[in-house]
């Protein structure tokens, strides 16, 4: 290890060190936290109870779409309202509510009111949140840290997210298996009171207004257009998660599918394999926490989604549950890699005014994930499960290389914010 690379990994460490004594800070990542594991959590039962109910790969994967059509609707109009908002106090009533309405869902089912429609009411509400979590919950990172531990504070939040992916499955099908359905969403309830209890006390200052309210809203919409249209590096961090979420992670939605009819897996095995990913994804970015270099950020998102696309295709062809196992953990590697770095790059790149639009710009291009999950769960539908993802994930690695090609600047060294 050079110099260059010891005050580096110093640098990292003495950020980390900082943080962990920042209680904003650390209020908004356990918020975080929290919240991704019952995502997680809720995104694996809500597949498996959706499949038993209907025998349809294309009705889980519309699940998983109908979960993230808010990101896709609300992505870059939500960006631009919470630069104009108290994005703490914001967070604080979209947690309220979404505990009052877990703890509805819970009840209606206990009380034997279960349906598909309830189901899909449930996770388009759920998927509001999570469409809000980049402009409201992640930006409020930059009120309490300082520039140069913006990279740091993203990345243990992205390996947080990726611990809770381990973790969520896996709670998922435990708790599936032995309470039911109605039991996953008291948990939520209880989740999210939490959540608001604690963004509530744990935080004070974060949340301030972003834009000075003088232009419209559809003015700084078009502002913040025009600034992605200059921007080579933005416009091929955006194109990268387009890809990834148009054909790269719609594959996880019929990972329930692949486990109940090709491995004949129980619920808990099923949560265990998804899980598996989530391990990878933990060993990757605490890889990148401890010792990567931040001009090398730009590769690892990048050669991450590669990686994910690679096991993903491998994943289509396992016939057993070791191999299909081996690649999980592998796809998560690539996943953790990408995820650690897609946030952290946006920060990077955009001038602080300006965040909360292109935050909402990166919400709204993973919202893209709703067309290519209809695409997936079509062609299960038409070609069967396997080939399906075979499809998916080839047609992905291509577009990738498509894309390094015309923005060569995603794989360039990057920089440290300039505010």
């Amino acid at each position: 290890m050079n110099e260059s690379q010891i005050g580096e990994s110093f640098r990292k460490t003495e950020n980390a060190s900082k943080l962990s004594r920042n209680s904003e800070f650390l209020s908004l990542w356990f918020v975080g936290g929290i919240l991704n594991i019952l995502r997680w959590l809720e995104l694996l039962a809500v597949g498996i109870v959706v499949f038993d109910m209907t025998a349809s790969p294309f009705y889980v994967a519309l699940m998983v779409t109908l979960r993230f059509l808010p990101m896709l609707f609300l992505g870059f109009l939500s960006g631009a309202i919470v630069e104009r908002i108290n994005r703490r106090l914001g967070l604080i009533i979209i947690l309220f509510l979404m505990a009052f309405a877990s703890f509805f869902y819970g009840l209606e089912i206990y009380f034997g009111q279960i349906s598909f429609w309830l189901i899909c009411t449930s996770v388009i509400f759920n998927g509001i949140l999570w469409a809000l979590d980049n402009p409201l919950r992640r930006t409020l990172f930059a009120d309490v840290v300082k520039p140069e531990q913006i990279g740091t504070a993203m990345t243990l939040d992205s390996l947080t997210s990726n611990f809770t992916r381990f973790l969520g499955p896996f709670l998922g099908g435990l708790f599936l298996e032995y309470y039911g359905i109605e039991g996953v969403f008291f948990l939520g309830a209880i989740i999210y009171l939490l959540s608001f209890l604690v963004t509530i006390f744990g935080t004070k200052t974060a949340g301030i207004k972003l834009a000075s309210n003088q232009e419209g809203i559809l003015t700084e919409l078009t502002n913040g257009l025009i600034l992605l249209r200059k921007d080579r590096t933005l416009k091929g961090i955006l194109a990268v998660t387009i890809v990834f979420n148009l054909l790269g992670f719609p594959f996880v939605s019929l990972i329930p599918v692949i486990g109940k009819e090709v491995l004949e897996l129980s619920p808990f095995l099923i949560g265990l394999l998804v899980s598996t990913e989530g391990l990878g994804a933990i060993i990757s970015s605490l890889v990148i926490v401890s010792i990567t270099r931040i001009n090398l950020y730009r590769k690892f998102y990048t050669y991450g989604v590669f990686l994910f696309l690679l096991m993903g295709f491998s994943f289509a062809q396992s016939s057993d549950f070791v191999s299909a196992v081996i690649c999980m953990f592998f796809t998560g590697v690539g996943w953790g890699c990408f995820s650690a770095m897609q946030a952290t790059l946006i920060m990077f790149c955009t001038p602080l005014v300006a965040r909360g639009r292109m935050m909402g710009l990166l919400t709204a291009s993973i919202g893209l994930n709703t067309v290519g999950i209809l695409h997936i769960g079509l062609l299960a539908n038409w070609l069967g499960t396997e080939l399906a993802i075979l499809v998916s994930t080839a047609e992905g690695f291509l577009l990738l290389i498509f894309v390094c090609r015309l923005w060569p600047e995603i794989i360039a060294p990057q920089l440290l914010p300039s505010d």
